[in-house]
């Protein structure tokens, strides 16, 4: 549980950075308690930076850390995206909050 599949990302930031995530629509991309994604992503915005187009990704994949010790726990999702500059990340999303966690090559 909670394993995304091969390939590895190849850099693993040692902070993850703040991201948005929003659909076809300009709306966020919100994941629910059950995982259920309420659009396709289409666009990430890492930063200040600029918006970059989303054409492909997969997920969610959940992770539930330390759930037996409610004041240590962490409930987050991740995803696989890969971008039109051909730049692929790896993407959590906890408690609304995107992030860029890796980058694959």
């Amino acid at each position: 549980p909670g394993r995304i599949p091969p390939p590895a990302p190849a850099v693993v930031l040692p902070a993850p950075l703040a991201a948005d995530v929003r659909d076809a629509a300009g709306d966020p991309v919100v994941v629910s308690a059950r995982l259920a994604v309420s659009a396709a992503p289409a666009r990430l915005t890492v930063g200040d930076g600029r918006p970059a187009e989303i054409t492909g990704w997969a997920g969610p994949w959940p992770v539930d850390e330390r759930w037996w010790a409610p004041a240590e726990a962490r409930r987050r999702a991740r995803f696989q995206v890969s971008l039109a500059d051909g730049a692929a990340l790896l993407l959590a999303v906890e408690g609304g909050q995107w992030l860029v966690e890796a980058i694959y090559d």
